[in-house]
């Protein structure tokens, strides 16, 4: 399995200005009339591979992704000296992302750190905007929230290429993904007609907000009681797959924690005409700790479940829990049969 991070460099942007003052000739650091310092972004996404023997691959982030950066002095949170700026990836030049309405920071000499914050898409929509340091509304469910910091960088760098900051991306909602097969004496043909045929009941939403400078997402402690719609892709070879983005969940008492899921699909069993069936089932997770919480579901972790389709059950494998280092469960689920034909 693999890890995917997203790391931003900042390299200064050399532009060619008339009346350049000593710091802006050559290939020096560009100043403004302040003599603050300019700074652009650029990116890639870093996919690490849990092989021991494997390197990392690299790939450009996605053209027209959207994030929001924003800047302080070194250990000072009360408040940003540049607030949350949107930049988005250039269409013509890989990785390089452009300041929105052509912004371009400025940043005086001294030693800063930097927040970023992205719903991995193409418009900000879904962005948290932040007042006091924490997200001003309730984060939701369906958005693949991504976070970086680095604290501490020094402007003007001191490198050849000038500021080269670095900020490394991490995945703060989690990701479900339910591989569902075809099992002995069934044929899964199709899903059903509607845009409910894969359904979740995903965590509540009510007071899961982000803190700006940590990252961290606060858990929901329930599950909601109204379903939300999965992706899906379409059946081949007898097999699809449905997955959901969701916000971390902690773990409770009863079943506080546990998600529903139930398929519509269209199958052949025993080699007689297509019918439609559901099949329904609890999803659970191993419980594991996070910033001293016990969490069902974990931030920034990919929950793989098997769903193999039998002609009187539907049987749920293991799980496999991977960042976004691989953890292998045992962990069963009891799913609940459809009526025995």
């Amino acid at each position: 399995m693999k890890t995917t991070n997203i790391l931003l460099s900042l390299p200064l942007l050399l532009l060619s200005v008339a009346g350049c003052t000593s710091d802006e000739q050559g290939d020096g650091p560009v100043t403004n009339g302040k003599g603050e310092y300019a700074v652009n972004f650029s990116g890639n996404i870093n996919l690490t591979q849990t092989k021991a023997n494997e390197s990392p691959k690299k790939e450009d982030v996605a053209t027209g992704v959207k994030a929001k950066i924003s800047t302080f002095v070194k250990d000072d949170t009360s408040s940003p000296i540049v607030n949350a700026q949107g930049y988005t990836v250039d269409a013509s030049t890989a990785g390089q992302f452009n300041g929105d309405d052509s912004f371009t920071m400025y940043l005086a000499k001294g030693s800063y750190d930097f927040y970023a914050v992205s719903a991995n898409i193409t418009t900000s929509a879904g962005i948290p905007t932040f007042t006091s340091g924490t997200s001003t509304a309730d984060l939701q469910n369906k958005v693949d929230y991504l976070y970086a910091k680095s604290k501490n960088v020094s402007i003007p760098g001191v490198s050849d290429a000038g500021n080269n900051i670095t900020l490394s991306f991490e995945h703060k909602a989690v990701r479900i993904t339910i591989d569902v097969k075809s099992g002995t004496g069934l044929e899964l043909t199709g899903w059903q007609d509607g845009n409910d045929h894969a359904t979740i009941t995903p965590p509540s939403v009510d007071g899961c907000k982000m803190t700006l400078t940590s990252g961290v997402i606060t858990q929901a402690t329930s599950v909601s009681t109204t379903k939300d719609n999965m992706e899906t892709t379409a059946v081949a070879d007898r097999a699809s797959k449905a997955s959901y983005t969701m916000l971390p969940l902690a773990a409770s008492g009863g079943d506080a924690h546990k998600l529903t899921v139930t398929f519509k699909v269209k199958v052949q069993v025993g080699g007689r005409a297509e019918e439609n069936r559901t099949y329904t089932a609890t999803l659970t997770a191993p419980n594991t700790s996070e910033n001293g919480s016990t969490t069902a579901f974990q931030s920034g972790k990919n929950y793989t479940y098997t769903a193999t389709l039998n002609p009187t059950a539907i049987t749920f494998t293991g799980a496999t829990v991977t960042d976004w280092t691989t953890v292998n469960t045992t962990d069963d689920l009891k799913p609940s049969e459809p009526p025995t034909i």
